[in-house]
């Protein structure tokens, strides 16, 4: 778009600026045009750029977290030895034993012949394969023998119903002594357990620390 220059040389030549401006398209060569153009008495008023809203980023697509994940559970650093990874949600204590009675024979022939037996109930059994092939996974993570511990349990349930955090810790405790995690639960020391945010599944955040301090002999 032009428009004229305080000295309307063009006015002396051509009646209108449209008479300029016909006169200027038969101009091929831009250089000449803009020259004549200049001695006339225009000049080029550039267009202001449209006013843009800033771009946008879009944001990365999440990827999808893994079941399994060794994500600390805060940003500050953790104690030496502290082992910390996520579990699935386990069972409850009231549906991972189930009792049978079991036929024997007595030495004293008044005494009854069957006895209660407490077994490991199938959802139980499934639960701890879950764990020991999730260990495995982790590349077969162990305590320090002997060693006193502290261990958080950070419980995210299915769903919104109501649950006893008391019920968590034993099948998940029975679990990893099965997975070799440690020698067995009685070193535990300290149990804290955390409700969380529910997630689709469940899960647990397990963060096991070797105590430094305990009544009992500790290896550390």
């Amino acid at each position: 778009m032009t428009s004229p220059a305080s000295s309307h040389a063009w006015q002396a030549r051509f009646p209108s600026l449209a008479h300029v401006e016909r006169y200027l398209s038969t101009i091929a060569d831009p250089d000449v045009r803009a020259n004549i153009r200049l001695k006339l008495g225009l000049v080029e008023v550039p267009q202001p750029a449209p006013e843009t809203s800033p771009l946008v980023q879009p944001r990365p697509a999440q990827e999808k977290q893994p079941e399994w994940t060794t994500e600390p559970l805060e940003a500050k650093t953790s104690p030496p030895g502290t082992l910390t990874f996520t579990l699935p949600y386990p069972p409850s204590l009231n549906s991972i034993w189930r009792s049978i009675l079991v036929r024997f024979t007595p030495k004293n022939s008044k005494a009854i012949p069957y006895r209660v037996k407490v077994l490991l109930s199938e959802e139980g059994r499934t639960y701890r394969r879950a764990v020991i092939s999730c260990v495995q996974n982790y590349g077969q993570p162990k305590t320090s023998p002997g060693a006193r511990l502290e261990l958080l349990l950070i419980v995210s349930p299915p769903d919104l119903r109501k649950r006893d955090l008391s019920n968590i810790p034993k099948a998940l405790e029975d679990a990893l002594t099965h997975a070799g995690v440690w020698a067995d639960d009685s070193l535990i020391d300290v149990l804290t357990v955390r409700r969380a945010p529910v997630h689709p599944g469940g899960r647990v955040v397990v963060q096991i620390t070797p105590l430094t301090e305990t009544l009992f002999t500790s290896a550390l």
